[in-house]
This record gives structure tokens, sequence and C-alpha cells, in this order.
């Protein structure tokens, strides 16, 4: 049976080791630090359409996290520094071959970072931060 895509990319982030007390949500971040995000991104399913008739398909998703924000240069670099390192951590699972699981009748390509980490948008004293990836897969 398929996997939602969501569920699938949401399974693999909770892969993150860090990843902080915080709920991993789908389409909706809080308005409280530390809380995180999967967020669909609307694209044409087809990324590549072979002569055979088959296909490469995408799925275009951001990872988003509510965190703490202000002038003090460190919680900047903190922020930032931990999207670096989920990038690191992404390289690293598509080296090893370790990619979502998708269930029967769709197998993953790779997952790739289409933007590093950056502050979207501020909010008082708390920010989110973001990051947008592409899914690439097969499907029967």
């Amino acid at each position: 049976m398929k996997k939602p895509m969501i569920e699938a990319v949401r399974d693999f982030i909770l892969r993150f080791p860090e990843l902080k007390n915080g709920a991993l949500l789908v389409d909706c971040l809080g308005s409280k630090p530390v809380e995180y995000t999967v967020d669909t991104v609307p694209c044409d399913p087809v990324y590549t359409r072979y002569v055979d008739g088959d296909c490469m398909k995408q799925f275009l998703f951001i990872f988003a996290s509510r965190e703490y924000f202000s002038e003090n240069v460190n919680q900047a670099i903190a922020n930032l520094a931990f999207y670096e390192h989920f990038e690191d951590w992404i390289w690293d699972k598509n080296s090893s071959g370790e990619l979502p699981d998708l269930g029967s009748g769709r197998s993953p390509v790779s997952v790739e970072v289409l933007t590093g980490g950056y502050a979207f948008s501020e909010e008082g004293n708390t920010a989110r931060y973001q990051i947008q990836l592409r899914l690439l897969y097969e499907e029967e």
C-alpha cells in the first residue's frame, strides 16, 4: 500500500537527531518556540518524463521551525547552524541510501536541498526559519 507522501517525509525527518523537544506538525506551525512543521509545496508532480512513458516524480516540501529570535548574534548563529546540520544530515542520508519509506509501488531516488535555511518571517521574539527540499521518486 502506498504511504501518503507527507507522512513518509514526516517519518523521515523525525529521524533527525537534533530535533529539540518540540512537535513535528504538518502544514501548521505554532506560535511558540520550539516547534517544527513539514509543509507541502504545490508543484507539477512530474519531474522528468521518459520516452517510454515512465517518469520520475517529485514531492516538494518545506521543513520549518519556530525559533527564539533577537538581535543577539549568537542566537541567530545557533538557529542557522541547526539548519546547516540538517543539510549535512540530508546529504549523509542520501549518500548512505537511507531515504524515506514510501510504501509499495514507489521507490525513493533522493532528497535534495533546494534552499539553505533562512529566517522567513519574524513575530516579536520568535521567527519562522525554513529550508525547502525535494524528494525524487519513481512510481510503478
